[in-house]
């Protein structure tokens, strides 16, 4: 049993190889959904406890000391009734200062928070039935705004998309941050992630993924407020009617859909709303789940379970639920909140996907014990990369991107991406189970690479050279750089002479150079004329090292082998 609670990313890894693991190989063949809450944005956006403050401040500050029947006085008021506040407190409150400034202000919000579509349910007199959602937290602003960047849980959900280990996610948010980080690493989000907002949208054809925004968008309503404003949904008459209103039934059958026919991961979403229940309850009823159940039917990204998850596991159990349910809650629990949870995803799924990969390589004949073991390696480069990502995520998610974009770019064609247009490179655009299976995927020679940064990451772990990774802003300092006690090498991994020639003709390798160090997955072929320095290993010449992954792997029969014969080959 693993840590509790889980608030690093190496703590979340270390379950998914410990009691979550059947959840975290599940996830990485695309067999989970992601439900996604406000949790995911509590950074960008302002949680419920602040804009619940901001809603009692917009009331506040409209209130007419002049007029005994002021009817923002009148709806405050009613927001303190809701919240059942005592009347003690409630004759302290001074409506002529600030209500950061009350005394009982985190009290009084205290609360509200789990009344929240109670208190935006409020009408305000001669106003709009959502004068309090479109005015009152200015959604257009708050949640609309173009200049609202993506935090680290956004990206993450972008890679986990463009990996293909997530096609479906549906959301209660307004804002557009997911959409902004696939645009930001793919260039194009319209070209792969179909968001669904209103029933037309589901005509749109499927794409890479999908995002279901069945509590609206507040992106569309800041741009098309007749068409949108009335889509979104927070107070509690719309909540409690949305299930029978007749434009949400292909929404509610999507839903239904998902969640009975898919494992969900639930992220930064309480699950509270009612109409989240009923959707629940009658997939449920449609594909009921039994205890004991591997993976994990509902994972919550939670540190503790509430009674609205607890709520969720009893509508998914069923009659299964009473006998069972310490099991179910301690399967359901992931025990790490969004952040930690969904960058740990990412390495792993990464991590993940290499590991599957080395299988392909044919030609390495080796025991299974010595095949884990240079999976091993591979899992500790991992998690040495996780150790970088808890003091700044969303730092370590934006270097990650140009990275993998660096890297793959480099391996698969021997371009080098431009400095300011990185996209995100995946592995593969599907799960690597089915990926490997596609006759058309270089499965094999992928899976060189991942021996490469196997053999790289343990002359690392064993002291014998440090290493660095490369940029996309000094390509020709290598995708990554050995630095052991007498040499130092400038190292590129390229799937063959095709991608190396492409290299050289750009100027980012010159193989005359002694610091540059060649990784070749495919066979080396006879050098063009034009480049008399290449050859295999290192002969003594001032020149270029490279090295024949393929020939290599064919040659050794266990991994130390293997190890050895890289370090030989590279002089190293």
């Amino acid at each position: 049993m693993t840590v509790m609670p889980r608030v690093s990313v190496g703590n979340v890894l270390a379950c998914f190889g410990d009691e979550f693991q059947t959840f975290a190989e599940a996830f990485c063949r695309g067999k989970y959904l992601l439900w996604l809450g406000s949790g995911i944005s509590r950074d960008v956006v302002p949680g419920v406890d602040l804009l619940l403050q901001h809603m009692l401040e917009f009331l506040r500050s409209r209130i007419d000391d002049g007029d005994p029947t002021c009817r923002f006085k009148a709806a405050l008021e009613e927001v303190l009734d809701v919240g059942n506040v005592p009347d003690d407190i409630r004759a302290g409150l001074d409506y002529g200062a600030p209500a950061s400034t009350w005394g009982a202000i985190d009290e009084i919000v205290g609360r509200l928070e789990d009344r929240y579509s109670d208190v935006l349910n409020i009408q305000v007199r001669g106003e709009a039935d959502d004068f309090l959602v479109w005015d009152g937290l200015n959604v257009a602003a708050t949640y609309g705004a173009p200049t609202l960047r993506p935090d680290a849980e956004h990206y993450c959900v972008a890679i986990l998309m463009l990996e293909g280990v997530v096609s479906s996610a549906p959301t209660t948010n307004w804002d557009g941050l997911v959409e902004a980080a696939v645009e930001d690493l793919l260039g194009d989000a319209g070209e792969f992630l179909r968001v669904i907002v209103v029933p037309d949208d589901f005509r749109a054809p499927s794409l890479g993924a999908e995002l279901v925004k069945f509590h609206g968008c507040a992106v569309r309503a800041a741009a098309d407020e007749a068409t949108y404003r009335s889509g979104l949904i927070a107070r509690k008459v719309q909540i409690s009617g949305w299930t029978a209103k007749p434009g949400n039934q292909l929404m509610k059958n999507r839903l239904e859909d998902l969640f009975a026919t898919r494992s969900a991961f639930v992220v930064g979403l309480s699950a509270q709303d009612a109409n989240i229940h009923t959707v629940l309850h009658e997939a449920s009823q449609n594909l009921p789940r039994l205890w004991p159940t591997t993976p994990p039917p509902v994972v919550f990204a939670e540190h503790a379970l509430r009674h609205h998850h607890k709520h969720v596991l009893q509508v998914t159990f069923g009659q299964s639920y009473s006998a069972n349910v310490e099991e179910i809650k301690r399967s359901a629990l992931l025990g790490a909140y969004a952040k930690p949870a969904l960058v740990a995803l990412v390495l792993y799924t990464l991590c993940d996907k290499l590991c599957a990969l080395i299988g392909c390589v044919t030609e390495l004949a080796l025991p299974d014990g010595d095949l884990e073991s240079l999976r091993s390696d591979v899992r500790s480069l991992r998690d040495r990369a996780a150790g970088l990502a808890d003091g700044d995520a969303k730092g370590f998610i934006q270097a990650l991107v140009p990275l993998m974009s660096l890297v793959l770019s480099v391996f698969r064609t021997g371009r080098v991406p431009d400095a300011g247009d990185a996209s995100y490179q995946p592995i593969s655009r599907a799960p690597i189970s089915e990926a490997i299976g596609n006759p058309d995927y270089p499965a094999a020679a992928l899976g060189r690479l991942a021996i490469a940064a196997s053999l790289l990451g343990r002359g690392s772990t064993d002291g014998l050279w440090g290493l660095e990774f490369g940029t996309v802003a000094a390509p020709a300092d290598g995708v990554a750089r050995i630095v052991a006690p007498h040499v130092a090498y400038r190292v590129f991994v390229v799937k063959d002479s095709r991608a190396l020639a492409e290299l050289e003709a750009a100027g980012v390798v010159d193989l005359g150079d002694d610091d540059v160090l060649v990784l070749q997955a495919e066979a080396i072929r006879p050098a063009a004329t034009r480049s008399p320095g290449g050859h295999y290993g290192r002969t003594g010449a001032r020149s270029a090292g490279c090295i024949d992954l393929e020939e290599l792997c064919a040659t050794s029969g266990t991994a130390d082998e293997l190890r050895e014969a890289f370090r030989l080959e590279g002089a190293l």
